[in-house]
């Protein structure tokens, strides 16, 4: 008996040996993909963390006799937006790392775990009433609905490697306050941006999950979805609201944007729920909802520049509907302003205090801004014109996308057009019959279309903005008014021809096509390789951005000390050396400006501690395609610089 525990032992080394030797010669899969499958799995664990958190923390400000869809919808945004102001300030203050930013979120989720109950029967209201209603929408609609999202949460798992715009400052920027540990003077106008949404992405880039931040912004997607079905079904009814999520569908970038690490679907979702709350306020006079309206706005602002009109548009419907009514009236202004700057105004202050100007770099101008940059940003007189033909087809060729800056971004499909004609009928019938939502309509209608006029009239300047998904936050607006009008289809049935039907199964067939085109989509990126560890992300990238990848590999030759100074490439993300970015692509051109000698300009490289170049497209400048460059100083500033190595798109040199 006393010698049982020495064969034991040994036939436990014996199995070790023989396992050990028999995994390292066959090397099953799943050893290979172990590292990637651990990473999906901290990613997906954080994401839950993340929105449970945001959930947990909005539902402490739940409107009183909000129904279950207003809470499900408004609170996470609320919560989310929180996050965002935390993130900021916390990477500011330097107290984000990997160690802090989970504690303090599971910290929260804590405090707030008994909002999670009550969000989770909200949860079950909700999906009961999609899965009852869905009888009454063409058949197609809750599948094909579902089928997007599916396939649009599996595109979000990839690296984010395919948006330009978060290769360039939307991880970019949060990045860099976790790396710096705080601000820093920044030659870079995107790092002043408001960056709302920049500090949601703070949470997941601490502990390196950047296809988290993808995953929070298709969050605001679905959001979108939702605010869209229950306004449009307490304006006119749940087929109308099945419509609304129809028109959604027809919009071919919409799911692919959602996906991308980008902060258009928050601008859309905080815009309308700013829209909604102001209608649910004037519906129930409880303040509730007008604080609500007012922390949207701030949030809103704080996401974009371009959304300033969005809370003037508000103000102005207040001073409309309480003009008559002097204390009520000033008790509604201070309420609604005094929010949106509590949740909006952050970022214009630390403007304010780091550039002198809380709009940087525009208006006012500022630290690194100059009017030849400012006339190199604006693009001035390089849009349509005042051209009469083109201003009348714009809405079509902003439809077909073959003149948008960014194609694959802004394509928004052509329901909007096919049903803008039974939109105005459905507003004129509200304002006939003195219909009893036509407030809620004016407001929704208004905003939309100025919306779509401010945009017209910055294209008609340059052609800088003409990118169509600029346009998305007016044009989400004027969806329960569409989707109404799509409901309006049915008078025009004959007897032997029914019009409904036909625009339904066109509208089916059409968003079958886009659905197909997402999938194959899919089925050609394989994002589950790069997420799961079957393929290296350096692999991924190099599929994607094979020009991007080149420059990533060179910046990698550089010694760690190096500082680069980046040429025609506005992207940095991934660089782990420090480098300043060309954000405009002025770089070159601002530089020849200001040093009328290359011994200058070399001086002035080397005062500001660049100790390396990494031009892309060089062989364009030399071939004197660019109007603003020299091509003959650009060839002898070339000729004062070691060339280190060069690939089909980029040269890295060494400044001497």
């Amino acid at each position: 008996m006393k010698l049982k525990p020495i064969p034991a032992f040994f036939f436990l080394l014996w199995l070790t040996i023989l396992l050990l030797i028999y995994f390292i010669v066959q090397k099953p899969a799943f050893i290979g993909v172990g590292g990637g499958l651990l990473r999906f799995t901290g990613s997906l664990l954080f994401d839950a963390l993340f929105i449970f958190t945001g959930l947990g923390l909005g539902y402490w400000f739940a409107p009183i006799d909000s129904s279950p869809t207003q809470r499900l919808v408004f609170l996470p945004g609320i919560g989310m937006g929180i996050l965002g102001l935390a993130g900021f300030l916390l990477a500011i203050g330097g107290l984000a790392n990997s160690y802090s930013m989970p504690l303090i979120l599971l910290a929260v989720l804590f405090l707030c775990r008994k909002n999670i109950a009550h969000a989770l029967s909200d949860a079950r209201i909700v999906l009961y009433a999609l899965v009852e209603t869905s009888q009454v929408a063409p058949w197609w609609m809750p599948f094909f609905g579902l089928m997007f999202l599916v396939f649009a949460v599996i595109y979000s798992f990839a690296p984010p490697v395919e948006g330009f715009d978060g290769l360039f400052y939307h991880l970019t920027v949060p990045s860099l306050w976790l790396r710096d540990s705080g601000l820093r003077l920044m030659d870079m106008p995107h790092y002043w941006f408001p960056s709302l949404m920049e500090g949601m992405f703070v949470w997941p880039l601490s502990l390196g999950f950047d296809s988290s931040t993808q995953f929070i912004h298709l969050i605001f997607g679905l959001l979108s979805c939702l605010l869209v079905w229950d306004l449009t079904s307490r304006l006119f009814g749940i087929r109308a609201a099945w419509w609304s999520l129809a028109i959604f569908m027809s919009m071919p970038s919409l799911p692919w944007l959602s996906a991308w690490p980008y902060t258009d679907m928050g601008l859309v979702f905080f815009s309308l729920a700013a829209l909604s709350a102001l209608i649910f306020w004037r519906e129930t006079n409880r303040v509730g909802w007008l604080l609500v309206c007012g922390a949207m706005s701030g949030f809103a602002v704080g996401i974009k520049y371009t959304s300033f009109l969005l809370p003037v548009i508000i103000l102005v419907f207040l001073i409309v509907w309480r003009r008559s009514e002097r204390y009520s009236f000033l008790k509604t202004v201070s309420i609604f302003v005094g929010m949106a700057i509590l949740t909006g105004g952050v970022w214009y202050l630390r403007n304010w205090v780091w550039m002198g100007n809380p709009v940087y770099p525009f208006v006012f101008g500022g630290l690194f801004w100059d009017d030849f940059r400012a006339n190199w940003y604006s693009g001035a007189r390089t849009g349509i014109g005042w051209n009469f033909l083109e201003i009348l087809s714009l809405p079509v060729v902003a439809m077909l996308g073959y003149k948008d800056q960014n194609f694959f971004d802004g394509r928004y499909g052509p329901l909007f057009l096919v049903l803008l004609p039974s939109g105005i009928v459905v507003l004129w019938n509200a304002w006939r019959i003195k219909q009893k939502n036509f407030d809620a309509l004016c407001l929704l209608a208004i905003f939309g279309t100025i919306f779509i006029l401010v945009w017209a009239l910055g294209v008609i300047d340059t052609m800088h903005l003409f990118q169509a998904r600029l346009l998305w936050p007016g044009l989400a607006a004027l969806i329960p008014i569409l989707a109404a009008g799509a409901g309006e289809l049915q008078k025009l049935d004959l007897p032997k021809l029914r019009i409904s039907f036909i625009f339904s199964t066109i509208v089916g067939m059409m968003i079958f096509v886009f659905l197909l085109d997402f999938g194959l989509l899919i089925l050609d990126r394989k994002p589950w390789s790069a997420a799961l560890g079957l393929e290296t992300r350096a692999s991924y990238v190099s599929q994607m951005q094979p020009e991007y990848a080149q420059a990533l590999a060179l910046v990698e030759e550089t010694p760690p000390s190096a500082y680069i100074y980046l040429i025609n490439e506005s992207r940095s993300y991934w660089m782990e050396r420090q480098v300043q970015p060309d954000p405009i692509h002025d770089n070159l051109a601002h530089d020849l400006y200001l040093y009328p000698a290359n011994e200058d300009l070399l001086d002035a490289w080397r005062e500001m501690g660049y100790t390396h170049v990494l031009i892309r497209n060089a062989s364009f400048y030399m071939e004197s395609k660019d109007e603003n460059i020299d091509t003959e100083r650009f060839s002898s500033l070339v000729a004062g610089l070691i060339k280190l190595d060069e690939t089909s798109d980029f040269i890295l040199f060494e400044i001497p």
